[in-house]
Protein backbone atom coordinates (compact mmCIF):
# COMPACT_ATOMS: atom_id res chain seq x y z
CA UNK A 1 0.00 0.00 0.00
CA UNK A 2 2.96 2.01 0.77
CA UNK A 3 4.20 2.08 -2.94
CA UNK A 4 0.80 2.97 -4.06
CA UNK A 5 -0.18 5.46 -2.08
CA UNK A 6 3.36 7.47 -3.61
CA UNK A 7 2.35 6.65 -7.35
CA UNK A 8 -0.98 8.43 -5.97
CA UNK A 9 0.58 11.18 -4.59
CA UNK A 10 2.42 11.90 -7.71
CA UNK A 11 -0.28 11.13 -10.37
CA UNK A 12 -2.86 13.11 -9.14
CA UNK A 13 -6.47 13.62 -10.32
CA UNK A 14 -5.33 16.76 -11.53
CA UNK A 15 -2.76 15.50 -13.92
CA UNK A 16 -4.71 12.66 -14.79
CA UNK A 17 -7.10 15.44 -16.28
CA UNK A 18 -4.47 17.70 -17.64
CA UNK A 19 -3.34 14.81 -19.66
CA UNK A 20 -4.51 13.26 -23.35
CA UNK A 21 -8.12 11.86 -23.28
CA UNK A 22 -7.49 9.69 -25.61
CA UNK A 23 -4.46 8.24 -23.87
CA UNK A 24 -6.14 7.64 -21.14
CA UNK A 25 -8.58 5.67 -22.37
CA UNK A 26 -6.31 3.65 -24.21
CA UNK A 27 -4.44 2.69 -20.64
CA UNK A 28 -7.05 3.37 -18.34
CA UNK A 29 -7.44 -0.05 -16.53
CA UNK A 30 -11.30 -1.57 -15.16
CA UNK A 31 -13.93 0.33 -13.04
CA UNK A 32 -12.41 -1.56 -9.71
CA UNK A 33 -8.62 0.19 -10.11
CA UNK A 34 -10.27 3.83 -10.65
CA UNK A 35 -12.14 3.01 -7.66
CA UNK A 36 -9.16 1.44 -5.71
CA UNK A 37 -7.30 4.93 -6.75
CA UNK A 38 -10.46 6.74 -5.23
CA UNK A 39 -10.01 5.76 -2.42
CA UNK A 40 -6.18 5.89 -1.90
CA UNK A 41 -6.08 9.67 -3.34
CA UNK A 42 -9.36 10.71 -0.96
CA UNK A 43 -7.21 8.88 1.51
CA UNK A 44 -10.16 6.65 2.70
CA UNK A 45 -7.92 4.00 3.33
CA UNK A 46 -4.54 2.96 4.98
CA UNK A 47 -4.12 -0.56 4.49
CA UNK A 48 -4.37 -3.12 1.98
CA UNK A 49 -6.51 -4.85 4.09
CA UNK A 50 -9.40 -1.96 4.36
CA UNK A 51 -9.00 -1.56 0.27
CA UNK A 52 -10.27 -4.80 0.07
CA UNK A 53 -13.59 -4.69 2.15
CA UNK A 54 -14.27 -1.20 0.70
CA UNK A 55 -14.20 -3.20 -2.80
CA UNK A 56 -15.30 -6.54 -1.83
CA UNK A 57 -17.40 -6.02 0.90
CA UNK A 58 -18.94 -9.51 1.24
CA UNK A 59 -15.99 -11.35 -0.07
CA UNK A 60 -13.02 -12.02 2.66
CA UNK A 61 -11.37 -14.34 0.15
CA UNK A 62 -10.75 -11.86 -2.62
CA UNK A 63 -7.35 -11.48 -1.98
CA UNK A 64 -6.62 -12.63 -5.70
CA UNK A 65 -8.85 -10.29 -7.23
CA UNK A 66 -7.53 -7.63 -5.24
CA UNK A 67 -4.04 -8.26 -6.36
CA UNK A 68 -5.17 -8.47 -9.69
CA UNK A 69 -6.62 -4.37 -9.72
CA UNK A 70 -3.65 -3.40 -7.28
CA UNK A 71 -1.34 -4.25 -10.02
CA UNK A 72 -3.57 -2.81 -12.75
CA UNK A 73 -3.44 0.72 -11.36
CA UNK A 74 0.06 0.60 -10.45
CA UNK A 75 0.91 -0.17 -14.01
CA UNK A 76 -1.50 2.22 -15.50
CA UNK A 77 -0.09 4.97 -12.83
CA UNK A 78 3.58 4.04 -13.92
CA UNK A 79 2.71 4.46 -17.61
CA UNK A 80 0.83 7.90 -17.18
CA UNK A 81 4.32 8.70 -15.01
CA UNK A 82 5.24 8.90 -18.93
CA UNK A 83 2.57 10.97 -20.41
CA UNK A 84 1.77 13.65 -17.58
CA UNK A 85 3.46 16.82 -17.25
CA UNK A 86 6.62 16.76 -15.34
CA UNK A 87 7.59 20.53 -15.76
CA UNK A 88 6.19 22.19 -13.01
CA UNK A 89 6.85 25.25 -11.86
CA UNK A 90 7.84 23.75 -8.22
CA UNK A 91 10.99 22.29 -10.13
CA UNK A 92 14.39 23.08 -10.06
CA UNK A 93 15.67 22.77 -13.87
CA UNK A 94 17.93 20.01 -12.78
CA UNK A 95 15.02 18.28 -11.84
CA UNK A 96 12.86 19.17 -15.21
CA UNK A 97 16.23 18.64 -17.45
CA UNK A 98 16.37 15.07 -15.29
CA UNK A 99 12.72 14.36 -16.25
CA UNK A 100 12.84 15.21 -20.01
CA UNK A 101 16.37 13.18 -20.37
CA UNK A 102 14.74 10.13 -19.10
CA UNK A 103 11.73 10.35 -21.18
CA UNK A 104 14.72 10.64 -24.40
CA UNK A 105 16.59 8.74 -22.79
CA UNK A 106 14.15 5.75 -22.87
CA UNK A 107 13.20 6.81 -26.54
CA UNK A 108 16.84 6.14 -27.52
CA UNK A 109 17.16 2.79 -26.14
CA UNK A 110 14.06 1.82 -27.88
CA UNK A 111 14.90 2.86 -31.15
CA UNK A 112 18.44 1.29 -30.96
CA UNK A 113 16.62 -1.89 -30.06
CA UNK A 114 15.14 -1.29 -33.50
CA UNK A 115 18.73 -0.80 -34.71
CA UNK A 116 17.17 3.38 -35.64
CA UNK A 117 21.15 3.97 -34.99
CA UNK A 118 21.33 6.85 -37.54
CA UNK A 119 18.02 8.20 -35.68
CA UNK A 120 19.19 7.77 -32.09
CA UNK A 121 22.46 10.83 -33.12
CA UNK A 122 20.96 14.04 -32.77
CA UNK A 123 19.20 13.25 -29.99
CA UNK A 124 21.74 11.40 -27.96
CA UNK A 125 24.48 14.36 -28.34
CA UNK A 126 21.70 16.78 -26.84
CA UNK A 127 20.82 13.69 -23.72
CA UNK A 128 25.05 13.72 -23.77
CA UNK A 129 25.68 18.03 -23.28
CA UNK A 130 22.64 18.37 -20.93
CA UNK A 131 23.68 15.03 -18.97
CA UNK A 132 27.19 16.56 -18.69
CA UNK A 133 26.06 19.82 -17.95
CA UNK A 134 24.01 18.73 -14.97
CA UNK A 135 26.58 16.06 -13.95
CA UNK A 136 24.13 13.11 -14.64
CA UNK A 137 27.66 10.88 -15.20
CA UNK A 138 25.77 7.71 -16.09
CA UNK A 139 23.36 8.90 -18.47
CA UNK A 140 26.47 10.72 -20.78
CA UNK A 141 28.28 7.63 -20.29
CA UNK A 142 25.23 5.74 -21.62
CA UNK A 143 25.04 8.26 -24.70
CA UNK A 144 28.87 8.21 -25.73
CA UNK A 145 28.62 4.65 -25.48
CA UNK A 146 26.08 4.55 -28.01
CA UNK A 147 27.61 7.20 -30.29
CA UNK A 148 31.55 5.55 -29.75
CA UNK A 149 29.86 2.29 -31.08
CA UNK A 150 27.82 3.97 -34.19
CA UNK A 151 30.55 5.54 -35.56
CA UNK A 152 33.35 2.64 -34.79
CA UNK A 153 30.94 0.11 -36.22
CA UNK A 154 28.52 1.77 -38.78
CA UNK A 155 29.96 5.30 -39.73
CA UNK A 156 33.60 3.64 -39.65
CA UNK A 157 34.98 7.67 -38.48
CA UNK A 158 37.97 7.03 -36.99
CA UNK A 159 38.67 10.43 -35.33
CA UNK A 160 34.92 10.69 -33.68
CA UNK A 161 35.53 6.73 -32.33
CA UNK A 162 38.78 7.63 -30.54
CA UNK A 163 37.02 10.86 -29.77
CA UNK A 164 34.14 9.40 -27.68
CA UNK A 165 36.36 6.70 -27.10
CA UNK A 166 38.73 8.97 -24.37
CA UNK A 167 34.98 10.32 -23.43
CA UNK A 168 33.88 6.68 -22.42
CA UNK A 169 37.24 5.91 -20.48
CA UNK A 170 36.76 9.29 -18.42
CA UNK A 171 32.89 9.19 -17.46
CA UNK A 172 33.85 5.07 -16.61
CA UNK A 173 36.54 6.40 -14.25
CA UNK A 174 34.33 9.21 -12.56
CA UNK A 175 31.05 6.82 -12.51
CA UNK A 176 33.64 4.41 -10.88
CA UNK A 177 34.79 6.83 -8.02
CA UNK A 178 30.69 7.88 -7.61
CA UNK A 179 29.47 4.53 -7.28
CA UNK A 180 32.38 3.41 -4.59
CA UNK A 181 31.46 6.98 -2.67
CA UNK A 182 28.12 5.87 -2.35
CA UNK A 183 28.49 2.58 -1.38
CA UNK A 184 31.14 3.45 1.28
CA UNK A 185 29.09 6.12 2.45
CA UNK A 186 25.78 3.89 2.69
CA UNK A 187 27.78 1.27 4.64
CA UNK A 188 28.16 4.18 7.30
CA UNK A 189 25.05 4.95 7.44
CA UNK A 190 23.18 1.62 7.23
CA UNK A 191 24.68 1.16 11.03
CA UNK A 192 22.18 4.18 12.21
CA UNK A 193 18.64 3.81 10.37
CA UNK A 194 17.66 1.67 13.29
CA UNK A 195 19.52 2.15 16.08
CA UNK A 196 21.05 5.76 17.14
CA UNK A 197 23.77 4.46 19.49
CA UNK A 198 27.48 5.33 19.25
CA UNK A 199 29.50 3.30 17.10
CA UNK A 200 33.13 3.52 18.22
CA UNK A 201 34.68 1.64 15.22
CA UNK A 202 32.94 4.27 12.72
CA UNK A 203 35.66 7.63 12.91
CA UNK A 204 38.31 4.83 12.27
CA UNK A 205 36.43 3.25 9.03
CA UNK A 206 34.97 7.05 7.93
CA UNK A 207 38.94 7.93 7.85
CA UNK A 208 39.73 4.90 6.07
CA UNK A 209 36.66 5.07 3.41
CA UNK A 210 37.63 8.51 2.64
CA UNK A 211 41.00 8.20 2.33
CA UNK A 212 39.91 5.91 -1.18
CA UNK A 213 37.95 8.85 -2.66
CA UNK A 214 40.18 11.49 -1.50
CA UNK A 215 41.81 12.04 -4.64
CA UNK A 216 38.91 11.89 -6.81
CA UNK A 217 37.49 14.82 -5.08
CA UNK A 218 40.24 16.72 -5.96
CA UNK A 219 40.25 15.79 -9.85
CA UNK A 220 36.47 15.04 -10.71
CA UNK A 221 34.15 17.84 -9.99
CA UNK A 222 30.77 16.21 -10.31
CA UNK A 223 27.41 16.21 -8.39
CA UNK A 224 27.08 12.67 -7.04
CA UNK A 225 30.97 12.34 -6.21
CA UNK A 226 31.01 15.31 -3.74
CA UNK A 227 27.82 14.93 -2.54
CA UNK A 228 28.40 11.95 -1.24
CA UNK A 229 32.13 11.75 -0.66
CA UNK A 230 31.85 15.28 1.25
CA UNK A 231 29.30 13.17 3.59
CA UNK A 232 31.43 10.75 4.19
CA UNK A 233 34.16 13.36 5.46
CA UNK A 234 31.16 14.84 7.56
CA UNK A 235 31.05 11.20 9.30
CA UNK A 236 34.89 11.26 10.62
CA UNK A 237 33.58 14.17 12.76
CA UNK A 238 29.98 13.61 13.45
CA UNK A 239 31.14 10.45 14.91
CA UNK A 240 33.43 11.94 17.33
CA UNK A 241 31.06 15.25 17.90
CA UNK A 242 33.70 17.60 16.22
CA UNK A 243 30.57 19.97 15.52
CA UNK A 244 32.75 22.72 14.46
CA UNK A 245 35.14 21.02 11.85
CA UNK A 246 31.85 19.52 10.95
CA UNK A 247 30.41 23.12 10.18
CA UNK A 248 34.14 23.36 8.39
CA UNK A 249 32.99 20.95 6.06
CA UNK A 250 29.48 21.62 5.11
CA UNK A 251 30.63 25.23 4.39
CA UNK A 252 33.06 23.92 2.02
CA UNK A 253 30.69 21.55 0.66
CA UNK A 254 28.06 23.97 0.31
CA UNK A 255 30.63 26.56 -1.28
CA UNK A 256 31.07 23.88 -3.75
CA UNK A 257 27.48 23.56 -4.88
CA UNK A 258 26.61 26.95 -4.62
CA UNK A 259 29.23 27.35 -7.63
CA UNK A 260 27.28 25.25 -9.84
CA UNK A 261 25.11 27.09 -12.78
CA UNK A 262 22.33 25.24 -11.66
CA UNK A 263 20.77 25.10 -8.11
CA UNK A 264 21.91 21.57 -6.22
CA UNK A 265 18.84 21.11 -4.17
CA UNK A 266 19.06 18.20 -2.37
CA UNK A 267 23.20 18.47 -1.82
CA UNK A 268 22.28 22.07 -0.28
CA UNK A 269 19.46 20.59 1.67
CA UNK A 270 22.04 17.78 2.99
CA UNK A 271 24.67 20.03 4.40
CA UNK A 272 22.21 23.03 5.88
CA UNK A 273 20.70 20.16 7.15
CA UNK A 274 23.80 18.85 8.93
CA UNK A 275 24.61 22.58 10.53
CA UNK A 276 21.57 22.51 12.01
CA UNK A 277 22.28 19.39 13.49
CA UNK A 278 25.63 20.87 14.62
CA UNK A 279 23.90 24.53 16.02
CA UNK A 280 21.95 22.21 18.15
CA UNK A 281 24.33 20.62 19.86
CA UNK A 282 26.42 23.77 19.89
CA UNK A 283 23.59 26.02 21.37
CA UNK A 284 23.55 28.65 17.97
CA UNK A 285 19.94 29.10 17.70
CA UNK A 286 20.31 31.85 15.57
CA UNK A 287 22.82 30.25 13.13
CA UNK A 288 20.60 27.10 13.55
CA UNK A 289 17.45 28.49 12.96
CA UNK A 290 19.46 30.25 9.49
CA UNK A 291 20.36 27.06 7.83
CA UNK A 292 16.84 25.68 8.54
CA UNK A 293 15.09 28.90 6.63
CA UNK A 294 17.34 28.28 3.95
CA UNK A 295 17.36 24.77 3.74
CA UNK A 296 13.50 24.89 3.66
CA UNK A 297 13.23 27.29 0.96
CA UNK A 298 14.69 24.20 -1.42
CA UNK A 299 12.75 21.26 -0.23
CA UNK A 300 9.41 20.28 -2.15
CA UNK A 301 6.96 20.02 0.88
CA UNK A 302 6.24 15.81 1.27
CA UNK A 303 9.44 14.60 0.20
CA UNK A 304 11.55 12.44 1.94
CA UNK A 305 14.00 15.58 3.00
CA UNK A 306 11.01 17.52 4.03
CA UNK A 307 10.46 15.77 7.23
CA UNK A 308 13.96 15.06 8.39
CA UNK A 309 13.93 18.74 8.06
CA UNK A 310 10.83 19.06 10.50
CA UNK A 311 12.17 16.53 12.34
CA UNK A 312 15.50 18.70 13.49
CA UNK A 313 13.79 21.51 13.16
CA UNK A 314 11.34 20.85 15.99
CA UNK A 315 14.44 19.33 17.71
CA UNK A 316 15.66 23.14 17.28
CA UNK A 317 12.84 24.61 18.45
CA UNK A 318 12.92 22.00 21.39
CA UNK A 319 16.49 23.03 22.46
CA UNK A 320 15.82 26.55 22.13
CA UNK A 321 12.94 26.61 24.85
CA UNK A 322 10.69 27.25 21.73
CA UNK A 323 8.18 24.79 22.80
CA UNK A 324 5.01 25.77 21.03
CA UNK A 325 7.12 26.41 17.51
CA UNK A 326 7.66 22.71 18.20
CA UNK A 327 4.41 21.43 18.95
CA UNK A 328 2.83 23.50 15.72
CA UNK A 329 5.46 22.04 13.71
CA UNK A 330 4.95 18.43 15.23
CA UNK A 331 1.55 19.26 13.71
CA UNK A 332 1.98 20.72 10.16
CA UNK A 333 4.25 16.99 10.01
CA UNK A 334 2.01 14.17 10.93
CA UNK A 335 -1.00 15.71 9.24
CA UNK A 336 0.35 15.59 5.68
CA UNK A 337 -0.77 12.78 3.68
CA UNK A 338 3.07 11.67 2.89
CA UNK A 339 3.23 10.85 6.85
CA UNK A 340 1.81 8.06 6.54
CA UNK A 341 4.02 6.44 3.64
CA UNK A 342 7.24 7.17 5.69
CA UNK A 343 9.19 4.03 6.92
CA UNK A 344 8.23 2.68 10.08
CA UNK A 345 11.38 3.87 12.07
CA UNK A 346 10.95 7.46 10.73
CA UNK A 347 6.86 7.33 12.54
CA UNK A 348 8.46 5.73 15.53
CA UNK A 349 10.72 8.76 16.16
CA UNK A 350 7.81 11.03 15.84
CA UNK A 351 5.77 9.39 18.15
CA UNK A 352 8.80 9.72 20.85
CA UNK A 353 8.22 13.35 19.99
CA UNK A 354 4.64 13.33 20.65
CA UNK A 355 5.49 12.05 24.00
CA UNK A 356 7.32 14.75 25.13
CA UNK A 357 4.98 17.37 23.63
CA UNK A 358 2.50 15.59 25.87
CA UNK A 359 4.48 15.88 28.37
CA UNK A 360 4.94 20.05 27.87
CA UNK A 361 1.01 20.54 27.36
CA UNK A 362 0.73 19.12 31.02
CA UNK A 363 3.15 21.19 32.61
CA UNK A 364 1.65 24.10 31.31
CA UNK A 365 4.77 24.81 28.18
CA UNK A 366 2.46 24.28 25.69
CA UNK A 367 -0.98 25.79 24.86
CA UNK A 368 -3.00 23.66 22.51
CA UNK A 369 -4.17 26.18 20.05
CA UNK A 370 -7.81 24.12 19.69
CA UNK A 371 -9.40 20.88 21.17
CA UNK A 372 -6.67 18.44 21.07
CA UNK A 373 -6.89 15.54 18.90
CA UNK A 374 -3.46 15.04 17.72
CA UNK A 375 -1.81 14.38 20.88
CA UNK A 376 -3.61 12.50 23.02
CA UNK A 377 -3.22 10.40 26.52
CA UNK A 378 -4.73 7.28 25.44
CA UNK A 379 -1.74 7.27 22.38
CA UNK A 380 0.33 7.87 25.04
CA UNK A 381 -0.29 4.99 27.19
CA UNK A 382 -0.10 2.82 24.27
CA UNK A 383 3.38 4.34 23.33
CA UNK A 384 4.87 2.73 26.16
CA UNK A 385 4.35 -0.50 25.06
CA UNK A 386 4.21 -0.03 21.11
CA UNK A 387 7.74 0.93 19.82
CA UNK A 388 8.97 -2.44 18.29
CA UNK A 389 12.12 -0.85 16.34
CA UNK A 390 13.35 0.53 19.13
CA UNK A 391 13.14 -2.44 21.84
CA UNK A 392 16.37 -3.28 21.34
CA UNK A 393 18.16 -0.53 21.05
CA UNK A 394 19.34 -0.17 24.82
CA UNK A 395 22.00 2.58 23.49
CA UNK A 396 19.79 4.88 21.43
CA UNK A 397 15.83 6.12 21.23
CA UNK A 398 15.35 3.99 23.91
CA UNK A 399 17.37 6.58 26.24
CA UNK A 400 14.20 9.26 25.85
CA UNK A 401 11.34 6.50 26.23
CA UNK A 402 12.83 5.40 29.72
CA UNK A 403 13.57 9.15 30.67
CA UNK A 404 9.72 10.27 29.23
CA UNK A 405 8.16 7.46 30.85
CA UNK A 406 10.00 8.67 34.41
CA UNK A 407 9.17 12.42 33.87
CA UNK A 408 5.45 11.50 33.40
CA UNK A 409 5.65 8.72 36.82
CA UNK A 410 6.50 12.11 38.90
CA UNK A 411 4.21 14.52 37.12
CA UNK A 412 1.14 12.40 37.64
CA UNK A 413 2.48 11.23 41.45
CA UNK A 414 2.41 7.85 40.62
CA UNK A 415 5.46 7.20 42.88
CA UNK A 416 4.93 3.70 43.65
CA UNK A 417 5.35 3.04 40.28
CA UNK A 418 8.68 4.82 40.04
CA UNK A 419 9.86 2.61 43.18
CA UNK A 420 8.39 -0.49 41.59
CA UNK A 421 10.51 0.06 38.35
CA UNK A 422 13.81 1.68 40.49
CA UNK A 423 15.44 -1.36 40.68
CA UNK A 424 14.93 -2.48 37.03
CA UNK A 425 16.16 1.14 35.85
CA UNK A 426 19.14 1.24 38.61
CA UNK A 427 19.98 -2.17 36.56
CA UNK A 428 19.78 -0.61 32.58
CA UNK A 429 21.53 2.04 33.65
CA UNK A 430 24.80 -0.28 35.06
CA UNK A 431 24.87 -2.10 32.02
CA UNK A 432 23.63 0.14 29.37
CA UNK A 433 24.89 3.52 30.13
CA UNK A 434 28.42 3.54 30.67
CA UNK A 435 30.43 7.51 31.18
CA UNK A 436 31.95 6.84 27.72
CA UNK A 437 28.40 6.13 26.17
CA UNK A 438 25.99 8.19 26.70
CA UNK A 439 27.34 9.64 29.97
CA UNK A 440 24.92 12.28 30.21
CA UNK A 441 21.76 10.36 29.90
CA UNK A 442 23.11 7.78 32.62
CA UNK A 443 23.71 10.95 35.21
CA UNK A 444 20.44 12.28 34.27
CA UNK A 445 18.77 9.30 34.90
CA UNK A 446 20.56 8.64 38.06
CA UNK A 447 19.26 11.97 39.08
CA UNK A 448 16.10 10.79 38.92
CA UNK A 449 16.44 8.23 40.90
CA UNK A 450 17.71 10.33 43.74
CA UNK A 451 13.38 11.18 44.03
CA UNK A 452 12.18 7.63 45.69
CA UNK A 453 15.44 7.51 47.94
CA UNK A 454 14.23 10.89 49.44
CA UNK A 455 10.50 10.36 49.28
CA UNK A 456 10.21 12.50 46.29
CA UNK A 457 10.88 15.70 48.72
CA UNK A 458 11.83 18.55 46.60
CA UNK A 459 14.64 20.10 49.13
CA UNK A 460 15.88 16.81 49.72
CA UNK A 461 15.89 15.60 46.06
CA UNK A 462 17.84 18.90 45.20
CA UNK A 463 20.41 18.32 47.91
CA UNK A 464 21.64 14.54 46.98
CA UNK A 465 21.38 15.09 43.46
CA UNK A 466 23.76 17.93 43.66
CA UNK A 467 26.49 15.91 43.02
CA UNK A 468 25.14 14.37 39.77
CA UNK A 469 24.01 17.66 38.66
CA UNK A 470 27.81 18.85 38.65
CA UNK A 471 28.58 15.69 37.04
CA UNK A 472 26.23 16.31 34.34
CA UNK A 473 27.39 19.94 34.11
CA UNK A 474 30.86 18.51 33.63
CA UNK A 475 30.16 17.67 30.28
CA UNK A 476 28.28 20.06 28.45
CA UNK A 477 25.81 18.67 25.28
CA UNK A 478 28.45 19.92 22.49
CA UNK A 479 30.43 17.47 24.36
CA UNK A 480 28.76 14.44 24.86
CA UNK A 481 29.19 11.44 23.26
CA UNK A 482 25.97 10.83 22.19
CA UNK A 483 23.89 10.71 19.17
CA UNK A 484 22.29 14.33 18.57
CA UNK A 485 18.63 13.22 18.86
CA UNK A 486 18.70 10.85 22.42
CA UNK A 487 18.59 14.14 24.71
CA UNK A 488 15.05 15.63 22.50
CA UNK A 489 15.53 18.34 25.54
CA UNK A 490 18.49 19.24 26.94
CA UNK A 491 18.41 17.46 30.83
CA UNK A 492 19.44 20.57 32.22
CA UNK A 493 15.57 22.06 31.51
CA UNK A 494 14.31 18.26 32.08
CA UNK A 495 15.64 18.48 35.67
CA UNK A 496 13.94 21.89 36.25
CA UNK A 497 10.74 20.66 35.16
CA UNK A 498 10.67 17.11 37.26
CA UNK A 499 11.06 19.77 40.35
CA UNK A 500 8.58 21.74 39.50
CA UNK A 501 6.55 18.62 39.35
CA UNK A 502 7.65 17.87 43.24
CA UNK A 503 6.34 19.28 46.76
CA UNK A 504 8.40 19.70 49.76
CA UNK A 505 6.40 16.70 51.78
CA UNK A 506 8.07 13.36 51.67
CA UNK A 507 5.98 10.36 50.19
CA UNK A 508 5.74 7.21 52.29
CA UNK A 509 5.61 4.44 49.78
CA UNK A 510 2.27 1.79 50.47
CA UNK A 511 2.96 -1.31 51.95
CA UNK A 512 2.29 -4.38 49.63
CA UNK A 513 -0.56 -5.38 52.54
CA UNK A 514 -2.02 -2.11 52.22
CA UNK A 515 -1.78 -2.40 48.78
CA UNK A 516 -3.66 -5.53 48.37
CA UNK A 517 -6.60 -3.90 50.67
Amino acid sequence: MHELRELVSIVTKQKLRAASLLTVKALQPGPLSMQLYDLVSEGRVDTDEQAMAALYPNNPDANISYQRIKKALRDYLVQMLLVIDLQLPHYNPRQRTYFDLCKKWGAIKILLGKNAHRATLQLAEEVQKLALRYDFTDMALDMVRAMRLYYGSIEGNVKKYEQYGEQVRHLEDVLRYENLAEELYTDLVIRYVNDKSTKKDVPHVARQYFSRIEDALNKYDTYRLHFTGRLIEIIIYTSVNDYRKTIEICDKAIRFFDAKDYVANVPLQAFLYQEMVCYVQLRDYEKGRCAAERGLQLLEQGSFNWFKYQELFLLLALHSGQYQEAYRTYKTTVKHRRFGGLPEGIRQIWKIFEAYLFYLIQIGRIQPDEPETVISRIRIMRFLNDLPIFSKDRRGMNIPILIFHILYLILTKEYDAVIDRMEAIKKYTSRYLKRDDNYRSNCFIKMLLVMPDVGFHRAAVVRHAENYVKMLKRVPLDFANQSHDIELIPYEDLWQMALDSLENTIYKPRTRKAAAT
